[in-house]
């Protein structure tokens, strides 16, 4: 794993920009810099689904180890952040308008492009010998269960997406109570899964990362106005909020700390982006196929893991389950990509 996780860094290193001393990255929120940020991330969710595939037993595994351990669910975080982030974005250029076609455009679209990754595991399945439940196969398409597919993730976006509708439809011209309605309800829902359905803490301990997102923008030119007047106040502010996530890191076994974990985490990555700028087109890439390549990674991985002589080479192994998840997110991406020009036409013109 020492030579992916060295792959990686060497990726986000080369095209970097750092800006001059006295300067900071302007476009640290724009589409191109968030999308090589979350290809980043994206890679290390596909590292950790593979490792679940192997042992790690070689002492070049062991910085890998130390990485995965220390980031935990934070590989997760920024899809959140940045997904409501853009939502609030949207809302701030288009108002209400914006908000109607979210049951389509968010939810609808989503669950779509859910199910029909869905039906992909599910053929894999029936091709396989797999067996497979009719109540299982139906709770995987709307993420509560899984037939090979990865799928809490997903479940929990879609419940936050129809939060933020619910929320915003009742508080139509109050905005901030709108937030305070969402966040509220986000709580709710961890509540909900911890305490009622007793679920693992992964399906619930970053979900407070996308009403951060909406927040963040909601006070983003007092927070830019402040953090990026100058590099004293930017280090402080950073070293501040890193001081904190060691803090929350050593403590994270209380729940409410492992939250704000997760919080302080996404902070600094943001801060970091005020002065790093990832210019890498392989992240781009990525970053702009992060759906398709988390949800359909496991389909070639379920089939080399049953091909002796690939899965004999983790290295092997690995390779060809990166190249054909990069085939399938770009196929994948092109024909939903059609598919919803004639099923959301309408919407997508507004």
């Amino acid at each position: 794993m020492l030579v992916f996780l060295i792959l990686l860094s060497w990726i986000c290193i080369y095209g970097m920009k750092i800006s001059p001393v006295k300067e900071f990255n302007r476009n640290y929120m724009s589409r191109e810099n968030t999308t090589a940020i979350k290809g980043v991330f994206v890679f290390l969710v596909f590292m950790s689904h593979f490792i679940q595939y192997y042992e790690m037993s070689t002492v070049f595994d062991n910085p890998y180890k130390l990485v995965r351990t220390f980031l935990g669910q934070l590989v997760v975080v920024m899809f959140l952040f940045y997904s409501g982030y853009g939502i609030y974005e949207s809302v701030k250029r288009k108002g209400t308008d914006y908000i109607k076609t979210f049951p389509t455009n968010r939810v609808l679209k989503t669950l779509l492009h859910l199910d029909l990754a869905v039906m992909l595991f599910f053929i894999l399945n029936l091709i396989t010998g797999k067996e497979m439940t009719v109540e299982k196969v139906l709770w995987s398409l709307i993420g509560w269960k899984n037939i090979g597919n990865s799928n809490w993730f997903m479940f929990t976006i879609l419940v936050l997406y129809i939060v933020i509708y619910v929320a915003f439809m009742i508080f139509k011209k109050h905005r901030v109570f709108a937030l305070i309605l969402t966040t509220a309800l986000t709580v709710v829902y961890i509540v909900i899964m911890r305490e009622g359905f007793k679920l693992a803490a992964y399906w619930y301990n970053t979900s407070l990362c996308l009403p951060l997102g909406l927040w963040y923008s909601f006070f983003k030119d007092k927070i830019e106005k402040l953090v990026m007047k100058n590099n004293i106040i930017w280090f402080i502010t950073t070293a501040a909020c890193a001081a904190l996530f060691i803090f929350c890191h050593l403590n994270k076994r209380e729940f409410v700390i492992y939250l704000l974990w997760t919080i302080t985490f996404t902070l600094l990555i943001i801060f970091a982006s005020m002065k790093f700028e990832l210019g890498n087109k392989a992240l781009a890439w990525l970053g702009n196929h992060v759906f398709s390549v988390y949800i359909l990674q496991r389909l070639p991985m379920s089939v080399f893991d049953s091909i002796e002589a690939i899965s004999s080479n983790r290295y092997l192994f690995f390779v060809l389950s990166f190249a054909v998840t990069v085939v399938l997110a770009e196929v994948f991406d092109r024909a939903t990509g059609a598919l919803d020009k004639v099923l959301f036409k309408k919407r997508i013109k507004k």
